[in-house]
C-alpha cells in the first residue's frame, strides 16, 4: 500500500536521524563520566572503553524509544503542516489506518526494546559490577595515580607517588598517611612494591622514615627504615580473588538492576517487584508513547512544529518519571504491583483514548449528544 510505503520511508529516516544524535550526546557523556571516574581513581583506565560500551547498552533502550517517538510525531507532523495528511483523510484514510500502519513499522523496534530491557539490562550491569569489584579488589598502591593523592577503600589510608610503576612494579617516591592503628602516622620512602608474603598482599618500602604521633598527646616517634612491609587486605577489606570458589550467585546480595529478570516476580521482595515494574513498563510505555504520536502531532496545525516538540517532550518526560516513580511505591510497599502498573499505564492508556477521540473529533460529537439529549424538550 503507497501509504504505509511513504509512511515506513520517513519514519525509518527520522528514526535514524534521531538515534544517531541521542545516542552519541548518551555515549558522550557516558565518556565524560567515565573518564572522570578512572582520574579520579574509581575506575580502571584499562576498562574505561568497556564500561562506556557496557553502560551504553545499559541505556540504549531509553534511547530508542525515545527516537521512535520522535520518528513518528516529526513524520506526522511534517505531513500535518504540509497538507499532506489533509489529503490522505479525503481519500478516507482513518485513524485506525494510519494505527495499524504505524504498529506495523514499529513493531520489530517495541521488540527490541523489550529484549533490551529484560535480558541485555541486567546482564550489562552485572559486568559493569563485576568489573569495578574486580578493581576495588586490587591493591591500594596500584590504584595511585602518580602525581596525585588517593585514599585507601577502607578510607584510613592516603597514598602519593611521585612516578608510577614500571614494568618491574615498582613506584618511587611513596608518602603514605596512615590512621588504622589510631595514631597517625606519616611514611615516605624511596621506593614501594606490592609483594605476597605468606599468600598475603604486602606492600613493601625501602629506604625511608615513619614519623608517629597521637593526636592530643606530645609524643613523636620518628623511625629510620631500610624495609618496611605494610598488609594491604587487613585494612582495606581486599580479598584474594585467587580463593574465591566458584558457585551459585546470590542475587539477594546483588543490586536489584543485576537481577536476571526471571527472578523478580517474587512477592516476599518488593525491591524486585519495584525493579519490574520498571522493565516491564519501559516497553509499554514505548507502545503507547508511539500511538500517542499521532494526536499529538495533530497539533501542529496550531502550535507549530516547535510547538509540537514540546509538548511531545514534556509527555515523554513526565511518562519515564512516572514509570521511576511508581517503582520507588512499589519498593516501599506503598502501592502493590499490579494496581501500581494499572494506574499508571492504564491511566496512560487513558489518555491516548482522550487524545484519539479530540483528533477524530468523537469526543466533540460526544459531547454536542450529551448536551441534545440534556436540552428540554
Amino acid at each position: 500500500m503507497l501509504l504505509d510505503l511513504t509512511l515506513r520511508r520517513e519514519m525509518s529516516r527520522n528514526f535514524g536521524g534521531a538515534l544517531t544524535v541521542l545516542f552519541t550526546v548518551v555515549v558522550t557523556l557516558m565518556l565524560i563520566r567515565i573518564l572522570g571516574q578512572a582520574s579520579d581513581g574509581q575506575a580502571s583506565p584499562q576498562d574505561v572503553f568497556l564500561l562506556i560500551g557496557l553502560t551504553a547498552l545499559s541505556y540504549l533502550q531509553i534511547v530508542i524509544t525515545l527516537s521512535l517517538f520522535l520518528a513518528v510525531l516529526l513524520t506526522f507532523t511534517r505531513m500535518w503542516l504540509d497538507s499532506e495528511m489533509t489529503i490522505w483523510r479525503t481519500t478516507g484514510v482513518g485513524g485506525l489506518q494510519l494505527m495499524a500502519s504505524v504498529l506495523r513499522f514499529s513493531w520489530p523496534i517495541l521488540l527490541l526494546i523489550a529484549a533490551l530491557t529484560l535480558l541485555a539490562w541486567p546482564w550489562a550491569n552485572q559486568q559493569m559490577t563485576e568489573l569495578r569489584t574486580r578493581f576495588e579488589q586490587r591493591s591500594d598502591i596500584s590504584r595511585v595515580a602518580p602525581g596525585q593523592f588517593r585514599e585507601s577503600a577502607s578510607g584510613k589510608r592516603v597514598f602519593f607517588i611521585d612516578k608510577g610503576a614500571q614494568a618491574d612494579g615498582v613506584a618511587h617516591d611513596v608518602f603514605i598517611r596512615d590512621d588504622t592503628s589510631g595514631q597517625v602516622e606519616l611514611i615516605t620512602a624511596r621506593s614501594g612494591q606490592v609483594q605476597r608474603i605468606d599468600g598475603q598482599p604486602f606492600l613493601v618500602l625501602r629506604n625511608g622514615n615513619r614519623y608517629v604521633h597521637t593526636p592530643g598527646q606530645l609524643n613523636y616517634t620518628i623511625t629510620a627504615f631500610d624495609s618496611l612491609d605494610m598488609r594491604l587486605d587487613a585494612t582495606s577489606g581486599l580479598s584474594n580473588m585467587a580463593d574465591r570458589k566458584s558457585g551459585p550467585v546470590n542475587w539477594l546480595t546483588q543490586p536489584n538492576r543485576n537481577v536476571p529478570t526471571e527472578y523478580l516476580f517474587n512477592p516476599a521482595l518488593p525491591n524486585w517487584l519495584g525493579e519490574l515494574s520498571w522493565r516491564l513498563g519501559l516497553p509499554l510505555s514505548a507502545a503507547v508513547l508511539v500511538l500517542m504520536a499521532l494526536p499529538l502531532a495533530s497539533g501542529s496545525v496550531r502550535t507549530g512544529r516547535a510547538g509540537s516538540l514540546i509538548g511531545a517532550v514534556l509527555v515523554y518526560l513526565i511518562y519515564f518519571n512516572l514509570l521511576n516513580v511508581l517503582q520507588g511505591w512499589i519498593a516501599q510497599g506503598r502501592v502493590g504491583f499490579a494496581q501500581g502498573m494499572l494506574l499508571v499505564h492504564g491511566g496512560a492508556a487513558l489518555v491516548l483514548l482522550v487524545l484519539l477521540m479530540r483528533g477524530n473529533g468523537w469526543l466533540h460529537r460526544l459531547r454536542a449528544g450529551l448536551t441534545r439529549r440534556g436540552a428540554p424538550a
